[in-house]
């Protein structure tokens, strides 16, 4: 059981480390606009360069997808109600294979 001092921290620490993954989400996505424009702007249409695009940003996407899992592991750690319990951990669940989707696409194309 965790003390109810500390609660407010532990609830701080998962939103940091949930917007950390905001912030990992809009710099892929700024990353992959700037990526694209250039390659149309410059006429480098080539599909190797689309698929390291599509390949950078699904590498990003997964990055942040692991901080918002610790995030929720965090507060699954001080969740006291049985509901609130089964949704996080849902949710974590819908995450990791979220992720492991996206991971094997990733290693699916490089191969």
């Amino acid at each position: 059981m965790v003390p109810e001092a500390i609660i407010p921290y532990i609830e701080g620490v998962s939103q940091i480390i949930s917007f950390l993954g905001i912030i990992q989400v809009v710099y892929a996505v700024f990353l992959t606009v700037y990526r694209v424009v250039r390659i149309e702007v410059l006429h480098e249409k080539r599909f190797h360069q689309y698929e390291h695009t599509k390949r950078v940003l699904i590498q990003k996407i997964i990055l942040a997808l692991d901080f918002f899992v610790a995030a929720d592991l965090i507060l699954l750690s001080i969740a006291t109600e049985l509901d609130e319990i089964f949704a996080i951990a849902l949710i974590v669940a819908i995450r990791s294979i979220l992720s492991w989707s996206l991971s094997r696409e990733v290693h699916l194309h490089k191969e």
